[in-house]
This record gives structure tokens, C-alpha cells and sequence, in this order.
């Protein structure tokens, strides 16, 4: 069966780089873009190609899928409410990933170039694993998680939904992020991490708590 059309939520930078991937996808055919905070951005084509308000592209649900660009850590409301509308995810997987054949990856997911998936891992549902991301072995990835480019999750780690794995961090074997919570840029995981909290630095420490999440 032939890949459905596929429809881009948002319309930021993080969207024009999602449509780049997805143009050396073999079989993917972008359609479109979502918007469903600034209706003023629909009335502009984006890459040549309509930009749907979220509640009037409803009638697309039946043929096409979507994937939501949004890289912060709010996205689950863009996705659950094209959920809502009834449009089922789809899934963007760079040919220049490699994903165990022995993991699995949750509908939504989006991997970018350089991305490696070890073995016996599960990465959730509307993930984005970025450019080159590393995650080890028999490690379990929450839905709508972040790892931003260079991010390396060692194997046996457990990240939580929702959180935000900022460039370049590192989270050390045998160690949970918690849900909701950012590890800045360049971090050293070295313990586990509660849920709701920005931990910063070499090894990380806990500097705000009550982190807004999802």
C-alpha cells in the first residue's frame, strides 16, 4: 500500500526543516502544512505548498496523515487535536537513520539524519529523535520527547513523556529523566532526574523546579 499523503504541523523553521527530511524520504509526499495558533499564516503558501487552519483541514483526515514540527515541549495539544479531528500519524524516518530492527518506534516519530536506535529500544509515540542522536540499548523513550541534535541517551535509560533532551547532553547507562523535565544543552545525566525540573551542567544539577510542561 502506497504511503498516504502527508500533512506538516506548524509553520516555524522546525516545520521547513521537517518538509527538507521528508523530501529524501523515499515515498513521502508532503501535502501541506497545519496551523492552529496564527490563522494569518494560512493565507500564504509555505514551500510553495497550502498552509490548512487545523479545524478546516478536518475533511483530509481520511486521506492523508500528519506529523507535528513543533519543537517544544506544548506539542501534544497540535497533536492532540489533529487526533481529535481524526487524522492518524504517520511516521518520518530519514534514510540516513538506523533503527534496530529489534526496537520499535511509535507512530508520529520523527528521525532525522545521523540518528541511531540500538537495540531492544522503544521510542514512543510523536518523538523527535534530530540530527544525530545516539539511544542505547534496552532504553524506553516516552511519548512526545525531544532530543535535540547530539543528544546521546546511554543504554538502560528510561526518559520520561514529554521531556525536553537539550544539544549535545548526555545521560549516562541506567539513568531516568523524569517526565516533563529539560536537561540543558550540553549536560552530563549522571543520576536520575524527578519529574518537572531543568537540571544544568557537568554532572547536572537540579536548577528550577515546577517546570510548565505538556
Amino acid at each position: 500500500m502506497s504511503p498516504r499523503p502527508l500533512l506538516i504541523c506548524g509553520t516555524r523553521t522546525f516545520a521547513v526543516e521537517v518538509a527538507d527530511l521528508a523530501s529524501e524520504v523515499p515515498g513521502v509526499e508532503v501535502a501541506g502544512f497545519v496551523e492552529n495558533m496564527d490563522r494569518e499564516r494560512c493565507r500564504d503558501l509555505l514551500l510553495g505548498m497550502p498552509v490548512a487552519w487545523a479545524e478546516e483541514a478536518a475533511s483530509l483526515a481520511a486521506s492523508h496523515d500528519f506529523v507535528c514540527a513543533l519543537g517544544t515541549t506544548r506539542r501534544s495539544r497540535f497533536t492532540a487535536q489533529m487526533e481529535g479531528l481524526g487524522f492518524s500519524a504517520g511516521t518520518l524516518i530519514h534514510p540516513g537513520a538506523r533503527l534496530s530492527p529489534t526496537s520499535m518506534v511509535g507512530a508520529g516519530t520523527i528521525a532525522s539524519v545521523g540518528v541511531i536506535v540500538a537495540a531492544q529500544t522503544a521510542v514512543g509515540r510523536h518523538v523527535i529523535l534530530n540530527r544525530g542522536v545516539l539511544v542505547g540499548h534496552h532504553t524506553t523513550i516516552g511519548d512526545h520527547v525531544s532530543l535535540l541534535p547530539g543528544a546521546n541517551v546511554a543504554g538502560r535509560c528510561h526518559i520520561g513523556d514529554g521531556a525536553y533532551i537539550g544539544m549535545g547532553a548526555l545521560v549516562l547507562d541506567h539513568v531516568s529523566v523524569g517526565c516533563d523535565s529539560v536537561v540543558g544543552a550540553g549536560a552530563v545525566v549522571t543520576k536520575d532526574v524527578p519529574d518537572r525540573v531543568q537540571v544544568l551542567g557537568v554532572p547536572a544539577r537540579v536548577v528550577k523546579e515546577d517546570v510548565a510542561g505538556r
